[in-house]
């Protein structure tokens, strides 16, 4: 049975489907009444966003169906309102399934949280960002720089650093280790004291802010920075800021203390997944976090009036090549129909996660699942993008995507409910465009006679048949019914001429026979 879902509607409450509640919005620890301040948001459509609840259950599920991934963890917010629901089981040996005290590695989405502290010491001028880091480290790095260029903070927020290796080699070495697990019970071998002692004789070989090269060395030399100017540890700069945000259940380097909370994860291999340990300070990974309180976090992203928030997710390095564009160490960008936003993913040796926000729009979607392996990262991605559509179209939604379920059931429930609903334009999006797209999925599932089925519907309802006629020839194509194939090609020729897709698969399928 499907865990009972939770739909939290911030400004009333409403007898949706699950559970009802409100979370308060001060984003301030009771000992700290008024540390942060928020921005009023507009009233929710209920009913609108019910239907955008539904439609992450019908994607989460199509999704767990593959079969590649064994749990997942998923909240989207919009205009104020949040759903969060668990899917599948954390371990189909135990059964056990995910909560609101499951505690996931978030892995890099730790460095927003380095980087937001930046922010606010930017703001604070404890930190500048044209500053060269070697001013926050002790000892003398003559190499640190390329022609007389140094490494500087905005460079450490943005992986432009210019060192040859991306990773000192000693790290590196330890990294990999701790991928095979060989630090799961044993202590570090490896400081930030190494690492510094690395770094005097590291090479730069580009000019520090000109090339994107994703490392751990930047945000713990961030981190490291912070300390000096703060005069405390790392560690006790971010527990101050997670209390302030009220994340309760957030935490660094706690796993020995939370063993029991921790979401059990599997790698590539599908073998159970060694944690991602870090014998630094933090400021790449390390950190641990429920749902929940990610929620939190969403939230203070998007309601937040506190002005380090802009300065956080504000462009810093744009890479016209790979389109890897930086704030502080957030991935930012701007969508022609969401407008500004920005992002971060996470994985560690068995949990994939990602958070984005987009202010402009008013929305936000975590994406949590305990595995890495390729299937399960392909089918995640799919699902990621699949809920962001979801969330630019809102308030209307997919209609065939949510009638998925019913089609699957009964094919001609489905396309009954489908008729009856396809002309409240206002609520759905319906045409043959998303017919198309969702036969074609069902095809690249392997389902090839409910693929056509779909097809077959849509012809009774567009007149864009030629289109239609081809992806009929197209999916029979794949399913090596070369006859068939061939009368649809055809059918899509008569009514366009000038579809040379289909002149030329025509003549290829007659060659063959």
């Amino acid at each position: 049975m499907k865990n009972k879902a939770i739909l939290v509607l911030i400004f009333f409450l409403l007898p949706l489907v699950g559970s009802v509640y409100s979370i308060p919005l001060s984003y301030a620890n009771p000992k700290k009444q008024g540390v942060f301040t928020r921005q009023e948001q507009p009233k929710p459509d209920p009913t609108a966003f019910l239907k955008l609840s539904q439609l992450v259950d019908v994607y989460a599920n199509q999704t767990l169906s593959k079969g590649n991934i064994h749990s997942l963890a998923i909240a989207v917010y919009k205009d104020g309102a949040v759903y969060h629901q668990y899917y599948g089981t954390l371990n189909p040996v135990t059964q056990q399934k995910p909560t609101d005290q499951t505690l996931y590695e978030i892995a890099s989405i730790s460095k927003v949280f380095v980087g937001s502290l930046a922010a606010k010491a930017v703001l604070e001028h404890k930190l500048k960002l044209e500053d060269d880091i070697r001013l926050y480290l002790n000892g003398a790095y003559p190499d640190l720089t390329f022609e007389g260029a140094p490494i500087t903070i905005q460079n450490a927020l943005t992986h432009t650093l210019g060192l040859k290796d991306k990773n000192p080699k000693q790290l590196d070495h330890i990294f990999q280790q701790v991928r095979e697990g060989y630090y799961e019970n044993r202590p570090f071998a490896y400081s930030m004291a190494d690492l510094l002692t690395e770094l005097k004789t590291a090479e730069v070989t580009t000019k520090p802010g000109t090339v994107y090269e994703y490392s751990s060395v930047g945000p713990e030399l961030i981190a490291y920075a912070l300390e000096q100017v703060y005069g405390k540890p790392y560690r006790v700069l971010l527990g101050e800021f997670l209390e302030d945000l009220q994340l309760n259940q957030t935490y660094l380097y706690a796993y020995d203390q939370h063993k029991q909370e921790l979401a059990v994860s599997f790698n590539e291999e599908g073998k159970v997944a060694p944690l991602l340990k870090n014998p630094l300070l933090g400021g790449s990974h390390g950190m641990l976090s429920t749902l929940p309180d990610l929620i939190t976090f969403m939230r203070f992203q998007l309601e937040s009036k506190e002005p380090f928030v802009q300065e956080a997710a504000r462009l810093l390095f744009e890479d016209e090549i790979e389109g890897d564009d930086k704030g502080y160490l957030w991935d930012v960008g701007y969508g022609q129909k969401e407008g500004a936003y920005h992002g971060k993913t996470g994985t560690s040796n068995g949990v994939q996660s990602g958070i984005l926000i987009c202010p402009d729009s008013n929305y936000g979607m975590i994406v949590m699942m305990n595995d890495t392996a390729e299937a399960a990262q392909e089918d995640w991605g799919t699902l990621y993008n699949k809920l962001e559509t979801a969330l630019i179209q809102y308030p209307k939604v997919n209609l065939v995507s949510l009638l998925a379920p019913d089609f699957a059931a009964n094919f001609e429930e489905g396309a009954k409910l489908y008729r009856q609903l396809k002309d409240k334009k206002e609520q759905y999006i319906a045409d043959s465009f998303s017919l198309n797209n969702y036969a074609y999925e069902l095809a690249g599932e392997g389902q090839f006679d409910q693929a056509i089925r779909i097809v077959e519907f849509a012809l009774l309802l567009d007149e864009d048949k030629a289109n239609l006629y081809d992806s009929l020839g197209e999916i029979c194509l794949m399913n090596k019914q070369y006859d068939k194939a061939l009368l649809h090609y055809q059918m899509a020729l008569d009514l366009d001429p000038t579809n040379e897709n289909a002149k030329r698969i025509i003549e290829e399928i007659t060659q063959r026979k």
